[in-house]
């Protein structure tokens, strides 16, 4: 599985292009006064302009080199600055066998940078730039209808990683280990893990090899398109 595209909702275009074209420096694919997309890596992110009224929030991270998570994490704080948790700045996931470290967006969503030690490759340097970001590794799908969302996921193959049970009150990792993506699955109120973030359900687009489509709405409800359709098309 790969997250090719996601679409997320923002409800300031300017600030937000100016934060990851100018001050982390992604290449801007297209924009408009009222959407922008970024080349991540292989894949690609869209931000899309909604009214203030529409509530929203997210976390998704971002894969990198396995031997540059020091490089990269130096490289992030001198530009945004780390999210601390008990006094540390960064975690190593036993699961994942990845290293990963955190900073916050201008609208609050959670950017995490993560290096999979087993899954993503090395590069022949020891320095890192913004062009050694892999790709998109993970996006959360906020739900209080968890087993529902699971359940229409795992039709298409979208399954917890080492199979694991699907638990309604946590979060959950869909996707395959080797595959090194996730789609993140959980409720509603729960305390974003380095943040002082609250889940939300929020409107989202994910696109999963180039022809899935996960659509949720601002209710939480999930609809799954397959093939060519233009809900990310911009």
């Amino acid at each position: 599985m790969e997250i090719t595209r996601v679409k997320l909702v923002v409800h300031d275009v300017q600030k937000m292009q100016q934060f990851y074209c100018e001050q982390m420096g992604f290449a801007l694919v297209k924009g408009t006064e009222d959407y922008f997309t970024i080349a991540v890596g292989d894949s690609e992110m869209i931000f899309e302009k909604v009214s203030s009224q529409i509530q929203k929030q997210y976390h998704f991270a971002l894969n990198i080199p396995s031997n540059l998570f020091q490089q990269a994490k130096d490289w992030a704080n001198e530009r945004v600055g780390l999210l601390f948790s008990e006094g540390q700045d960064e975690v190593y996931f036993q699961f994942l066998k990845a290293y990963s470290c955190y900073f916050y967006d201008p609208e609050g969503n959670i950017v995490e940078f993560i290096s999979r030690q087993e899954v993503n490759p090395k590069l022949q340097t020891t320095t890192f730039t913004i062009d050694q970001v892999l790709h998109i590794g993970e996006i959360n799908l906020t739900t209080d209808d968890i087993l529902a969302v699971a359940g229409e996921l795992n039709e298409y193959g979208i399954k917890p990683i080492n199979h694991n049970n699907i638990q309604q009150d946590s979060l959950n990792f869909l996707g395959n280990y080797e595959d090194g993506a996730n789609i993140l699955v959980g409720p509603s109120d729960r305390l974003w893990y380095f943040s002082d973030k609250i889940a939300q359900v929020s409107p989202i687009c994910i696109e999963i090899n180039d022809t899935l489509q996960l659509i949720m709405n601002e209710k939480g409800h999930l609809t799954v398109l397959q093939g060519q359709y233009p809900n990310l098309d911009r």
